[in-house]
């Protein structure tokens, strides 16, 4: 691990707050705030939480200043306490998520049964709707709709037809706009 800049010396610096220069202090974060904000920020997606725990290592270390042992690498120090952070982050956040997943999971598991019966009486009234419209096409719009739905090729049909293939494409995208244009339509309201 990298030591400290030349031009910096931690020990002093530490040796100074513990003597009751508690001021002093704001020079260790001015000095390694990059280095922990950048760490933290590498390694955590919302650069909210890597500001937080950064905040957190500068207190945490704060606290623990007096069991720094002068004369070690107060980086590799510092480091350690930023790295335990973030490991506690994201044990706590690896819980909150799986709880949030188990949580999401059982609602999904309760209201599937109604979303089912939602899903089928909506896809029955479409399909209503669909033949209904179908049946409101000229003979050779629904003549070409059918063969598509049977699967027929475009060659067979514009032969049944008598009609060339592009004529079949055409006739094709004037069923399609026709059919989508009457889907969109609102039913109209029941008599009484």
């Amino acid at each position: 691990m990298p030591q400290d800049p030349p031009n910096f010396d931690p020990d002093l610096v530490v040796s100074q707050v513990i003597d009751g220069n508690k001021d002093a202090y704001r020079l260790i974060v001015a000095e390694y705030s990059l280095l922990v904000r950048g760490f933290l920020s590498a390694r955590i997606y919302h650069l909210d939480d890597a500001e937080d725990l950064a905040q957190e290592t500068f207190v945490t270390a704060y606290e623990k200043l007096e069991k720094y042992e002068i004369g070690t690498n107060f980086r590799a120090w510092l480091m350690s306490i930023a790295q335990f952070l973030l490991n506690n982050h994201w044990r706590k956040y690896g819980r909150r998520a799986t709880v949030m997943e188990k949580f999401r999971q059982e609602i999904a598991e309760s209201i599937q049964p109604e979303l089912m019966q939602s899903s089928d009486d909506l896809n029955q009234e479409k399909i209503k709707k669909l033949l209904l419209c179908i049946t409101k096409l000229p003979q050779n719009l629904r003549q070409v709709v059918r063969s598509g739905l049977e699967g027929k090729r475009i060659d067979d049909l514009s032969q049944e037809l008598n009609l060339k293939p592009n004529a079949i494409y055409q006739l094709r995208h004037r069923a399609h706009l026709a059919l989508k244009e009457c889907m969109n339509q609102e039913p109209p309201l029941p008599q009484s």
